[in-house]
């Protein structure tokens, strides 16, 4: 398990794990360098609901039914790598998260998810056979809907399930580099 939690009555304590997150842009906090709409999506930085800092990622998508935006790319080697987003849309609304090659092409399996009108995690493991670039999809999965989602706090690590979120701005995480432009 990579989150122990001790505690009652409301309070815990979480013990994160060292990792290193590959996103070079995890909360929009500057700018959207990084993501990219699909199927004609549009994409802003927020501040009216987020889960991290100041602003989140409002994604709105187009009619079409895989609609929404990617994160690419990121640098990975042969290891297990779990991609994990926090994610906010209307109940009932279907999307799935996966990685993908350079040309869009899904990899490994997907994680299907129908949201639930709250702050949701997700997460997706995808095995990576070789040191290359890859994508983070997050789309819509099916329907002709165009409701707008939030995502925020995107982390990919080389780990096989997620570990707590690192940004700089977390307490015991600093930036590899520039603010918002790689995170330990």
């Amino acid at each position: 398990m990579p989150i122990t939690t001790y505690g009652q009555n409301d309070w815990e304590i979480i013990i994160p794990l060292a990792t290193t997150n590959l996103v070079a842009n995890p909360s929009v906090e500057i700018n959207t360098t990084g993501y990219t709409v699909v199927s004609s999506a549009t994409i802003a930085r927020v501040s009216t609901a987020q889960y991290w800092g100041v602003y989140s990622l409002a994604v709105t998508p187009a009619s079409g039914s895989t609609s929404g935006v990617y994160y690419g790319t990121v640098s990975t080697s042969i290891a297990n790598h779990t991609a994990s987003v926090y994610f906010l849309g209307d109940a009932g609304l279907n999307y799935t998260l996966y990685f993908a090659d350079t040309n869009g092409n899904e990899l490994g399996t997907s994680t299907d998810f129908v949201s639930d009108g709250t702050w949701q995690r997700i997460e997706n493991t995808y095995l990576e056979l070789s040191a290359t670039t890859r994508r983070i999809y997050i789309t819509k999965n099916g329907g002709a809907g165009t409701n707008t989602f939030r995502i925020d706090g995107l982390q990919v690590e080389a780990q096989s399930e997620a570990t707590t979120y690192c940004d700089g701005d977390q307490p015991g995480c600093t930036w590899n580099g520039s603010e918002h432009t790689m995170c330990l």
